[in-house]
């Protein structure tokens, strides 16, 4: 459930680290996702959201960045698998510094969680994929950007759970988040 106010203000962050307008906006609607599949708040989001401007402002994710992800409660197995594909896919080697350092976290002193793997992979869980079309064209979009189908399908599927959990209302504290969301931003 977006919160407008902290998303437009961290779109602003993102933009002032050097992020270009359109993948600011998709990163931040990623994170937002991410934080639904994930059950953080809004304001938990925000946090993160902040942190990673800087850590993008600075050209990678460092083990800092990264625990106030952790400590907003996104930093899990699906956000993890997610930004190795996507380092395999530019080659920032993180499958070998995992395997070098010993774990996810460890192997951030590397380097390979550079801010162009960050926004590429906010990016996906950015991606509409709720109806069949949208699917069928974010399966096609990961496959034209170098993916194989069978990784474009699990990424469709990874966007389509985030964009469900982001915006379909499961509980009163939503409901009531939702309503109070609307009055604000119109």
């Amino acid at each position: 459930i977006y919160n407008f106010a902290e998303m437009t203000r961290n779109i602003g962050t993102f933009t002032a680290a050097g992020v270009k307008l359109d993948a600011s906006v998709n990163s931040i609607k990623g994170i937002a996702n991410l934080a639904a599949i994930s059950g953080s708040t809004s304001q938990q989001a925000s946090t993160a959201m902040y942190q990673l401007s800087q850590a993008m402002a600075a050209g990678t994710v460092k083990l800092m960045d990264w625990n106030s992800v952790v400590n907003a409660g996104m930093g899990g197995q699906v956000f993890q698998d997610a930004l190795v594909r996507t380092s395999e896919h530019l080659k920032t080697g993180a499958k070998n510094a995992i395997e070098a350092k010993g774990s996810f976290r460890e192997s951030l002193q590397t380097g390979w969680l550079t801010a162009e793997v960050l926004t590429q992979t906010l990016d996906q869980f950015a991606t509409a994929a709720e109806t069949q079309e949208e699917y069928e064209a974010a399966v096609k979009k990961f496959v034209d950007q170098g993916y194989t189908q069978e990784e474009a399908k699990q990424m469709a599927d990874m966007a389509r759970t985030a964009g469900e959990a982001a915006t379909k209302v499961k509980t009163f504290s939503q409901l009531w988040d939702t309503l109070k969301e609307a009055a604000q931003s119109g």
